[in-house]
């Protein structure tokens, strides 16, 4: 037969004139003791002890399933060591009711906030970028200058390669399609003209700013959001320098100054990738360069200029804004790059169709 505790564990329940109710704990409270059940009205309990001796976590657990819907529980009367115990089992055992899904029209009120917030930081990133190139203007911009020069090769003469494989095949698969329709009404000579003139106004530009995005944006992206990980976009705030000045300038210089090099140089490879398919065909070689010659125009060549200045600029602007705004983690590097590409490939299209219209508008 057990013998009942000498210090049996207690609860003595007090109600004050304002409906706050007192509990006061007391003995030994132990796994094996029989814990006692009070009752009680009121959304204010204040936790006291009066002779408590010793206790182990059935208390904790005894006081969280009694109290654990009060409204207001004061636990500053309890000794440290278990208010800290009555803390870690709240923490441990909320759970919140699951969410009720949203409604279509909380949902596009969601999808506007993030929306508005996102262009948000976009024109700030491009206010900062234009006051970072106005005080370049009047040379009181503080710039990494040795970014400048590493991106002007890397954005430039490492891109030649593949704006030259590119370049070429399309000049080449232009200028066979062309010649399979000019062929049935007997104007094969124009093949020259049309590859040309694609090439020289469109094709160049385009082509280029799409490598631009696909393979510097991408890299400014990982560049700058992993500077974001390591915080060293933090510490030259810290140092007084602000971080689109001194990394995204001299990126957006080099690519905008090297975009419109690519293009004129992928316009040469696209012509000459058009002659080997016209003259394989029904053109010699000297009637294909007469008529690119009398196809290219200098109107049609500052078009071109115009789009890859464009172009590049778009380019490096997203690799550089997506970087900025990169979340500070290996995934969030990640989708950078790929918004990064994203975003520049969307404006960059965007814009052609702009260019389109004005140029028509202004019959340029």
């Amino acid at each position: 037969m057990s013998q009942a505790p000498a210090n049996p564990p207690r609860a003595r329940t007090e109600v004050q004139a304002d409906g706050c109710v007192f509990i006061l704990l007391a003995g030994d409270w132990k796994l094996d003791s029989a814990t006692p059940e009070i009752a009680f009205k009121g959304d204010r309990v204040v936790l006291s002890t009066e002779g408590l001796g010793s206790f182990d976590s059935s208390l904790p657990a005894w006081i969280h399933r009694h109290f654990r819907h009060v409204r207001q529980l004061d636990l500053s009367g309890l000794p440290p060591r278990l208010r800290a115990l009555v803390q870690l089992a709240e923490k441990a055992t909320s759970s919140e009711e699951p969410a009720a899904p949203a409604g279509l029209l909380e949902q596009f009120g969601g999808w506007g906030l993030s929306s508005s917030s996102s262009w948000a930081r976009a024109f700030e990133h491009i206010g900062e970028t234009a006051s970072g190139l106005g005080r370049l203007l009047i040379g009181r911009a503080r710039v990494n200058w040795q970014d400048f020069w590493l991106q002007l090769q890397t954005a430039g003469v490492d891109a030649l390669p593949i704006v030259a494989l590119l370049g070429f095949l399309t000049g080449l698969i232009m200028a066979y399609v062309g010649l399979i329709q000019l062929r049935q009404v007997g104007a094969t000579i124009y093949v020259a003209n049309l590859v040309s003139l694609a090439m020289t106004r469109e094709m160049g530009a385009l082509m280029t700013g799409v490598i631009a995005c696909g393979r510097t944006a991408t890299s400014f992206a990982s560049q700058l959001g992993s500077m974001n990980v390591s915080q060293e976009t933090d510490a030259l705030r810290v140092l007084g320098l602000n971080p689109v000045e001194y990394l995204g300038v001299p990126r957006i210089l080099a690519v905008t100054l090297m975009v419109p090099l690519l293009a004129v140089f992928a316009t040469f490879v696209g012509v000459f990738g058009g002659m080997i398919v016209a003259c394989a065909g029904d053109l010699s070689v000297s009637q294909y360069l007469t008529q690119v010659i009398v196809a290219i125009s200098l109107k049609s060549f500052l078009v071109g200029v115009i789009k890859s200045v464009a172009f590049g600029f778009i380019a490096a602007w997203a690799g550089c804004y997506r970087g900025s705004v990169a979340k500070p983690s290996a995934l969030g590097v990640g989708e950078a790059a790929t918004t990064a590409a994203v975003l520049g490939i969307t404006l960059i299209v965007i814009s052609d169709a702009l260019f389109a219209v004005i140029f028509n508008l202004f019959n340029f």
